[in-house]
């Protein structure tokens, strides 16, 4: 399931603008329904603002576009977070969080993150064990 998600999303993010010399773009799934996506824009939002490490930093990230999308009163707890990144030459690229982004990620209570790599993909898995 994680390989067909990564490679729908790295075909999706191919398509957006580049943005910082990459392409960037999220999906929230809940099992196989799709949430919302995001993608890297050059404008901010201020829940961008209130995770960025970097309170100069104008550029929304794929992850809270994404999150900022998702319906009104949707519990994103145990939802899963989908991340890819191509560079503008087309080769698939590191995804992984940012330090900010990963804050945002477990306020919110993803289950796991998925991003892309440039040979695959990694899972992190944010569950509480108990």
């Amino acid at each position: 399931m994680y390989q067909k998600t990564i490679q729908d999303l790295l075909l999706l993010a191919r398509d957006t603008p580049t943005f910082a010399g990459a392409k960037m773009a999220a999906v929230i799934k809940d099992k196989r329904e799709i949430i919302s996506f995001g993608f890297n824009q050059k404008k901010s939002h201020p829940l961008q603002k209130r995770y960025s490490s970097n309170p100069e930093a104008i550029c929304l990230h794929s992850e809270i576009d994404a999150i900022r999308k998702a319906p009104y009163r949707t519990n994103l707890r145990g939802k899963t977070l989908f991340v890819a990144r191509v560079l503008k030459g087309g080769q698939r690229a590191l995804a992984k969080p940012c330090i900010g982004c990963q804050r945002a990620i477990k306020d919110f209570g993803f289950k796991e993150v998925v991003y892309s790599t440039p040979k695959g993909y990694k899972v992190i898995d944010y569950q509480v064990k108990t």
